[in-house]
């Protein structure tokens, strides 16, 4: 019965071995594809130019159902708005209040 323990013990540890390197194998390749912040900021740059460059071809097409300029103006006076109201919120918080925790039958 030992004899039996004893190789099951090793099936099951190169079983495990097999697995970890496995798991590693697939971690380390979803490192190597993982995108770095230059590659994020040089796309959002490059979005933004195309959003940029929609916005002024709408402008010169001037078929909305609503005015560019009316619109434009909306955008930027709820941007006014949420900045209004964001300062407002801060200067109503006065102080932050933090508690330790208690101790329960002698833990913390």
């Amino acid at each position: 019965m030992e004899k039996i323990l004893e190789s099951l013990w090793v099936v099951f540890v190169l079983l495990g071995g097999w697995l970890g390197s496995r798991l590693w194998g697939k971690i380390d390749s979803l490192e190597k594809e993982k995108a770095d912040s230059d590659q994020t900021r040089d796309i959002e740059k490059y979005h933004a130019k195309l959003i940029h460059e929609l916005d002024r071809r709408i402008d010169t097409v001037k078929h909305t159902l609503v005015a560019r300029d009316e619109y434009k103006s909306d955008i930027s006076s709820l941007h006014v708005r949420i900045n209004i109201i964001s300062e407002k919120k801060a200067d109503k918080i006065l102080n932050i209040r933090t508690h330790a925790a208690k101790e329960k039958n002698g833990e913390s």
